[in-house]
């Protein structure tokens, strides 16, 4: 469908410039029968040309910008399914996974203490993994709609990120991440928001980085907090740097790459970062992986 389409816009555009081309054409040959020492046709002549010549860029922008148009909704189109292929799996999953468990804690009632209890964390881990999937579909939603805001308080960046390495910890049963943070650093922000946006670039950092020592930062630049993470995963190429923040962008398609998820992590963090008057920034880390950088504001 998309070659059709480009296809026949361009042959369209290239039928209207012969046209205009032929016509321009027979103005000039005719303006050449007539006495050549009339100045007023001569004027008419040049004139018809110079508006013909205006009214064809005129199209052709039209033209061009009908390209452009049934472009960006096909890239949107496809991005969206492959939003509704890799959700369905991200929802199905930890479903199944809690199903299982309970089925297991339900039936084997000879099952030892320390066995029950790694059921019941499996359990928790994917209910929170399935909350926190639930929650970003619900927040693109009200971005979407703008109908969100912030709800400001004074946090302690240092606790808050603590609080969230401990529970990666327990939900992942790893000890790779560490906290590298100069003073504690009172921010003026949405507690929640800042908390879903660490959330998930952290998520990306342990889904692609695996068991490897992921590092968090916290720094203060001039009249801004820097919260930065760094994994050691593979990184992100060049020429996909600029569109891992787009809403629903994931490298490669649904049906085939490795790693599931719903491209509205890095789009959510992006934009509620920006709701504080900050940003979120990429860039490589060296030898391998991903720096992935909050900046915030302290002024309230």
């Amino acid at each position: 469908m998309t070659k059709r389409s480009n296809i026949l816009i361009y042959l369209l555009a290239f039928y209207v410039v012969l046209q205009f081309l032929w016509w321009g054409y027979q103005i000039l040959d005719l303006g050449a029968l007539v006495d050549s020492s009339d100045e007023q046709t001569s004027r008419r002549v040049f004139m018809i040309l110079g508006e013909g010549f205006v009214f064809i860029l005129i199209l052709m922008a039209g033209f061009w910008q009908i390209q452009k148009s049934i472009k960006k909704e096909i890239e949107l189109s496809q991005n969206q399914n492959n939003f509704m292929l890799s959700i369905t799996h991200e929802l199905k999953t930890p479903l199944t996974s809690i199903q299982l468990a309970l089925q297991t804690l339900s039936s084997r009632r000879e099952l030892k203490e320390p066995q029950k209890q790694a059921l019941v964390d499996k359990a928790i881990a994917e209910n929170d993994r399935l909350k926190i999937l639930i929650d970003n579909i619900i927040n693109a939603s009200r971005l979407d709609n703008k109908g969100i805001s912030t709800d400001k308080t004074d946090v302690d960046m240092s606790l808050v990120l603590k609080e969230i390495i401990k529970n990666y910890e327990k939900r992942y049963n790893i000890k790779s991440i560490r906290l590298d943070a100069d003073e504690s650093a009172i921010v003026y922000v949405d507690a929640f928001m800042i908390e879903t946006s660490i959330n998930n670039i952290l998520e990306n950092a342990i889904k692609y980085g695996g068991a490897q020592e992921i590092k968090i930062s916290l720094k203060k630049k001039g009249a801004n907090c820097l919260i930065s993470i760094f994994d050691r995963g593979p990184g992100i190429k060049e020429p996909h740097q600029n569109a891992i923040f787009n809403k629903f962008f994931r490298i490669g398609n649904e049906e085939t790459r490795s790693k599931k998820g719903s491209g509205l992590g890095l789009y959510i963090a992006k934009q509620f970062i920006q709701l504080h008057g900050g940003d979120v920034f990429y860039q490589q880390n060296e030898p391998v992986g991903s720096i992935f950088t909050i900046s915030l504001p302290y002024e309230k």
